[in-house]
C-alpha cells in the first residue's frame, strides 16, 4: 500500500494579510449592523412622515366641511371630502358624530377611484379618545383622527393613510448610502493595506539585525523611517547590543580583577606537581616565608612545610573528604612551618589531591596562624578574668530572635542559682518571672533598641524563687558596620542597698504622709546663703493657714521674704516677732511658742516654734499651729462664766437681800407679800437659768441620744406651742397659716414644742411695741429629702448684721439694757435642738422692722404621709 504523501506544516499568517483579514471581517459586521438599524429607524421616519401627513389631512378636512357637517347638508359634506380622499397616500376618510355613529366613509382604490362605502353596523369610538386611538392600523397604514368643531361638539374626521409611499421613498433612499458606504470601506480596505505593508517593512530590517546581534555585539541598526515604535524597537535593540558589548568586556575584567585578588590574597598559594613540588605560587609567600616567588619554583614543598612530603601528602588527602561531583580529596592540617631563615611558625594547611590527564597534581593554601594563636591566648587570658570576677557577666546574641544568652560566667550561676546550661540559650527576662511591670524594664529596652549603653536596677528572682535586686549594666558591642551585634551586661547583687534605700524612702514617704496630712504647719529652712537660708519645704496646712502657694514661686524664699510676707499679713495690733529671734534656741527655749495674730486671708491665731534640726545640721524647723479656736474657745468661756456670773448673782442677789431684810425687819403683811412674790419671781429666774444651762449641757453631752422621737402631725406642733401664747386682751396678735397640717414628722415633741416655744416667746418680747406676730409653715429639702419649714415672723426691734452673727450664742442678748428678760441660752437651745434632729435654723433680721426664724425639719419618711402640697415645693435657701 502506497504511502500518503506528508502534508508540509502550515505556517503563522503575516501580520498584513491578518490585519488585511480582520479589517474586511470589521467592515462587514459593521455594515450590516448599519443596515439592520437603519432599516428600523427609517421604519419609525416613515411612520412619522406618514402620522404626520395624515394629521394634516384630518385637520384640513375637518376644517373645510365642518360647515356641511353642522348644517347636515351630506351632499355638500361628500364632495367637499372627495377632494382629501383622492389625495395620495390616503386609504380611507371617515367621518363619524358627537356619538360615534358614522356618517360617511370614502375609501380610494388602488388605481386612485374613490368610492363611498356603507355606513359600518358597528357604532364608532368616542369623539373624545380621537387624539388617543391615532396610530398605526396593522403594518401597511396609520389612521389619524381629528375633531369637529369646539372640543368635536359635531363629530371626528378620521384619515388612514398607506405607508406604502414613505417606505418607498426612504428604502431608495437607505440603498444609495449603503452602496456609498460599500465604496468609501472597499477604499479605505485598499487604502488600510497599502499602508500596513509600508509600514511593517522596517520590521525585516529589525528581525534581521537580532539574528545577527550575538555575532556582532555593540553594532548599531539605524532607520531611515518607519513608525515611532519601530524606532523605539531599533533604539532598543541598539541599546541591547551596547549593553551586551559592555557585559562582555565586564567579564573580561572580571577574570583580570579575580587574577589580582589571586595575588592578593594574605594565604599563600601553592600549585603542586605529583612529587610536591612547587609549580605555581602567589606573591603573598614572600611575606609569609620570607622567600621571593621564582626562588621555590621546582623546589619540594618539604622545605616550606617539613611535614608535608609526596607520602605525606598522598595518604592525608586520600584519608580526607572526597568531592565526588569535581573527583577532588581534600584535608585540612595543622603544621609547623618552616620560614626563609629556618623560624617555625605555625601554619593551618588546606591540601586538595587532583587527577589530571597529566598525572596527579595538588594544591596547597597556607595560612599563617601566629596571631590567630596569640589572639586566642588574649581570649583565653580574658575568659578567665570574667570567670574570677565577682559580678555575674552574661554576653547576648542581638542577631538571633529573642537575643539570647551565649554566655554567663560562673560568678552569674552564684548569683542567680541557674547553671551555664541552664541560661544559655534563654532570654535574661527569664529572671523577671512574673514581675514584668517594672517601669526600668521600659528603659532597658529603650536603651538596647537605641543600641547604647545604660544601667538600671531590677527586681530578679534566684532559682529558688527568692528576691534579689540587680544592678544591671548594659553596653554593646558593635560589629564593622557599626550595628550592635552583642550586648554584654553586668550584674551586680544590691539587694541590701536597695531595702536600705526602700526602708529609708519608705520612712521618708511615711514621714511625707505625716505632714502632709497633720493639721500644724512645718516649714523647713536649708540655712545655706545669707540671714539664715531659704525655703525649701512647706506642708499644705502651712499654705492653708498662710494663703500662700509656694509651689508657684520661682525662687526659694530667704528668711528676711519670709518675715516680710508675714508682717503684711499679721494684725498691726500685735507686734510680729521676727524668725531670726525665733532662731536663738535659748529664747525658744526660755519664752516658749511665739503668737502671731493674721489679720489676712482671715483672722486667725498661729503659735510658733522654731528648732535646729540638729548637732551638725543646717536646717531650721518651723512649726506653726493654729490655735484660733482654743483661743476662741478661752475668750468665749470667759465671756461665758462672766456673763453666767452676772446672770446669776443678780435674781441671787435679790433673793438674797429681801430674804435678809425679811430675817432682820419687822415689815407690813401687805410689804412681805411684795417681798415673797419677788423672790418667787427671782428665784424661778434662777430655776429657768438652771434647767437651760442643763439641758443645754445634756444635749451636748448625749448628742441627741435622750431625745424620744416619735412620728406627730405638724399642725399638732404649732398649735401646742403657739397656744399658751394666746392671751386674751394681750398686745400681740398671733396669726397662724399652717399650710400643710397633715405633715408628719419623727422628732421629740417635748423638745421640739420647747424650741418652738423659745422663738415664739422672743418674737413677742422683742415686740415691746406690740404689732403682728406670723407663724406660717414653708415647704422645701435638707440634704436632697423632704423638709418643712416652722417660720415665726414678728415686726419688733430687729437685729443689726453682728447681733445676728451672734444669736446662738450662749447668754447674748441683743437687748443689753435689761429692760427685756430672759437669759440669753434661748436660741442656742433651739440650734441644738433642730440640729440634733436633722434640721435646721435659719435667722433673718433688720433693725428696726422686725425678725424672721424658720426652724426647718425633716419629714418622717420619704413619701409617708405627704401632702399634694409638699410635692411642688422648691429648696431651701
Amino acid at each position: 500500500m502506497a504511502a500518503r504523501p506528508q502534508r508540509a506544516p502550515i505556517g503563522p499568517r503575516r501580520l498584513r494579510h491578518q490585519l488585511l483579514a480582520l479589517l474586511i471581517l470589521s467592515t462587514a459586521l459593521a455594515m450590516a449592523l448599519l443596515y439592520r438599524v437603519s432599516a428600523t429607524r427609517l421604519d419609525d421616519v416613515a411612520v412619522d412622515a406618514s402620522m404626520g401627513w395624515a394629521g394634516s389631512v384630518a385637520h384640513g378636512a375637518a376644517a373645510a366641511a365642518t360647515a356641511a357637517l353642522e348644517s347636515g347638508d351630506d351632499a355638500e359634506l361628500e364632495a367637499t371630502l372627495r377632494s382629501f380622499a383622492g389625495m395620495a397616500g390616503v386609504v380611507r376618510l371617515e367621518v363619524v358624530d358627537s356619538r360615534g355613529v358614522q356618517l360617511l366613509s370614502l375609501h380610494q382604490s388602488t388605481e386612485g377611484l374613490v368610492t363611498r362605502e356603507p355606513p359600518s353596523a358597528a357604532p364608532a369610538r368616542a369623539v373624545a379618545g380621537a387624539a388617543a386611538r391615532s396610530g398605526p392600523v396593522g403594518d401597511d397604514a396609520v389612521q389619524v383622527w381629528a375633531p369637529a368643531g369646539p372640543g368635536g361638539r359635531l363629530g371626528s374626521f378620521g384619515v388612514t393613510f398607506s405607508l406604502g409611499l414613505e417606505r418607498a421613498r426612504l428604502g431608495m433612499l437607505s440603498n444609495e448610502a449603503m452602496l456609498a458606504i460599500a465604496l468609501v470601506s472597499l477604499v479605505t480596505i485598499i487604502v488600510s493595506y497599502g499602508f500596513v505593508q509600508r509600514a511593517l517593512a522596517p520590521l525585516q530590517r529589525l528581525v534581521g539585525f537580532s539574528a545577527e546581534l550575538g555575532e556582532r555585539a555593540g553594532a548599531r541598526l539605524e532607520l531611515g523611517g518607519g513608525s515611532r515604535e519601530f524606532r523605539e524597537l531599533a533604539d532598543a535593540l541598539n541599546g541591547a547590543s551596547a549593553r551586551l558589548r559592555a557585559q562582555m568586556e565586564a567579564i573580561g575584567h572580571a577574570e583580570s580583577r579575580n587574577q589580582a585578588i589571586l595575588q592578593a590574597v594574605p594565604d599563600v598559594i601553592l600549585g603542586l606537581d605529583a612529587e610536591c613540588r612547587v609549580q605555581v605560587v602567589n606573591p603573598s609567600l614572600s611575606s609569609v616565608f620570607g622567600l621571593q616567588p621564582e626562588e621555590a619554583l621546582g623546589r619540594p614543598v618539604a622545605e616550606l612545610l617539613p611535614e608535608l612530603t609526596r607520602e605525606q601528602a598522598e595518604r592525608r588527602t586520600l584519608a580526607g573528604l572526597y568531592m565526588r561531583a569535581s573527583g577532588t580529596h581534600v584535608v585540612r592540617l595543622e603544621l609547623e612551618a618552616r620560614r626563609h631563615g629556618g623560624t617555625s611558625f605555625p601554619a593551618e594547611v588546606s591540601l586538595s589531591r587532583t587527577e589530571t590527564a597529566d598525572g596527579v597534581r595538588y594544591a596547597a593554601v597556607v595560612r599563617d596562624m601566629t596571631e590567630q594563636r596569640m589572639t586566642f591566648a588574649m581570649l583565653n587570658l580574658y575568659s578567665r578574668a570574667l570567670e574570677c570576677t565577682t559580678n555575674g557577666v552574661v554576653i547576648c546574641d542581638m542577631s538571633l530572635p529573642g537575643y539570647p544568652v551565649f554566655y554567663a560566667n560562673p560568678a552569674f550561676s552564684r548569683i542567680t542559682g541557674y547553671a551555664a546550661d541552664e541560661t544559655i540559650g534563654r532570654n535574661c527576662a527569664f529572671l523577671q518571672g512574673e514581675d514584668r511591670a517594672q517601669p526600668q524594664l521600659a528603659e532597658l529596652d529603650a536603651a538596647v533598641h537605641a543600641g547604647r549603653s545604660t544601667q538600671v536596677v531590677l527586681r530578679n528572682y534566684r532559682k529558688d524563687g527568692t528576691l534579689f535586686f540587680n544592678e544591671l549594666s548594659v553596653s554593646p558591642v558593635a560589629d564593622a558596620g557599626g550595628r550592635p551585634r552583642h550586648y554584654v551586661g553586668v550584674l551586680n547583687d544590691v539587694t541590701e542597698r536597695e531595702r536600705a534605700r526602700m526602708a529609708i524612702a519608705e520612712r521618708s514617704a511615711r514621714l511625707n504622709a505625716v505632714f502632709d496630712l497633720s493639721p500644724d504647719g512645718f516649714v523647713v529652712f536649708d540655712g545655706e546663703g545669707e540671714g539664715g537660708g531659704r525655703l525649701v519645704y512647706c506642708n499644705p496646712a502651712f499654705e492653708a493657714m498662710t494663703g500662700w502657694d509656694l509651689q508657684a514661686q520661682a525662687a526659694p524664699m530667704t528668711v528676711d521674704e519670709f518675715d516680710r510676707r508675714f508682717l503684711k499679713q499679721c494684725d498691726a495690733a500685735s507686734p510680729y516677732p521676727p524668725l531670726s529671734q525665733a532662731l536663738a534656741a535659748d529664747a525658744a527655749a526660755a519664752d516658749g511658742p511665739d503668737l502671731l495674730q493674721l489679720a489676712l486671708p482671715e483672722r486667725r491665731v498661729l503659735a510658733r516654734m522654731a528648732r535646729h534640726a540638729g548637732d551638725g545640721q543646717h536646717e531650721t524647723i518651723l512649726f506653726f499651729r493654729d490655735i484660733t479656736r482654743e483661743t476662741e474657745v478661752d475668750r468665749m468661756k470667759s465671756e461665758f462664766l462672766t456673763t453666767a456670773a452676772h446672770e446669776l448673782r443678780t435674781p441671787m442677789v435679790s433673793v438674797f437681800g429681801f430674804t435678809e431684810l425679811l430675817l432682820r425687819r419687822p415689815v407690813s403683811e401687805e410689804r412681805r407679800r411684795d417681798m415673797l412674790e419677788t423672790i418667787h419671781r427671782q428665784a424661778s429666774l434662777l430655776i429657768n437659768m438652771v434647767n437651760e444651762l442643763l439641758d443645754l449641757a445634756r444635749i451636748e453631752a448625749r448628742q441627741g441620744k435622750d431625745l424620744r422621737r416619735e412620728p406627730c402631725r405638724l399642725d399638732s406642733l404649732v398649735t401646742q406651742a403657739v397656744g399658751p401664747m394666746l392671751i386674751a386682751g394681750g398686745a400681740h396678735d398671733l396669726q397662724i397659716d399652717i399650710a400643710h397640717p397633715d405633715c408628719v414628722l419623727q422628732v421629740d415633741p417635748e423638745k421640739t414644742n420647747q424650741a418652738l416655744t423659745n422663738v415664739l416667746s422672743n418674737a413677742v418680747k422683742y415686740s415691746p411695741a406690740g404689732g403682728t406676730v406670723l407663724v406660717t409653715t414653708q415647704s422645701g429639702e435638707l440634704r436632697g429629702e423632704p423638709a418643712v419649714g416652722v417660720r415665726v415672723t414678728d415686726h419688733g426691734i430687729g437685729m443689726a448684721p453682728e447681733q445676728l452673727a451672734r444669736i446662738f450664742e450662749r447668754f447674748y442678748r441683743a437687748d443689753p439694757s435689761g429692760n427685756i428678760p430672759g437669759t440669753g441660752l434661748g436660741m442656742c437651745l433651739v440650734k441644738e435642738i433642730a440640729e440634733l434632729q436633722g434640721g435646721r435654723v435659719d435667722v433673718a433680721s433688720t433693725p428696726g422692722r422686725g425678725t424672721t426664724v424658720t426652724i426647718w425639719l425633716p419629714l418622717a419618711s420619704a413619701g409617708a404621709g405627704l401632702p399634694d402640697a409638699l410635692s411642688g415645693g422648691g429648696a431651701v435657701q
